[in-house]
């Protein structure tokens, strides 16, 4: 299983969010910007995350994204199963495909287990903890 480039842009641009100050609204520009990515680009991951739930979307001049929810309430698995879909590490562990082996199949098992150890790393990941970790490896690394 590899991530898409949505992904990391859209967890780059929530991170970004969650370091402004509480209700802070950011242009994508700004964003964008600050994160080396494209603009465009962002900007439909961005539009994808406040449909989620995850960003509010603010038009006008003084518009642009918000968190929606405090960073402490936002999951990594939420940011990554937006932009990704749900997370199967093979076809037999996602609940709409079914396979004549599932019942005699060595590898089910193993692959079960590992997706549910990585779907608890990213359930227990918050948005804090991620801004929290940058603006730490930024500091010890001389940045900010």
């Amino acid at each position: 299983m590899r991530l898409t480039k949505g992904t990391d842009y859209g967890a780059r641009g929530v991170i970004y969010l969650a370091k402004q100050p509480i209700d802070a609204v950011v242009l994508v520009a700004d964003i964008a910007r600050e994160e080396g990515v494209s603009e465009s680009y962002l900007a439909k991951i961005l539009q994808d995350l406040a449909k989620g739930g995850i960003l509010r979307s603010h038009r006008g001049a003084k518009g642009g994204f918000s968190l929606a929810r405090p960073p402490e309430q936002i999951t990594l698995r939420e940011i990554v199963e937006l932009i990704e879909g749900p997370i199967a590490l093979c076809r037999c562990l996602t609940p709409w495909e079914i396979c004549d082996l599932q019942d005699t199949c060595a590898l089910r098992p193993v692959f079960r287990r590992a997706q549910n150890q990585m779907l608890s790393v990213l359930e227990s990941t918050t948005l804090r903890d991620l801004a929290s970790r940058e603006m730490a490896l930024l500091q010890a690394n001389g940045g900010e």
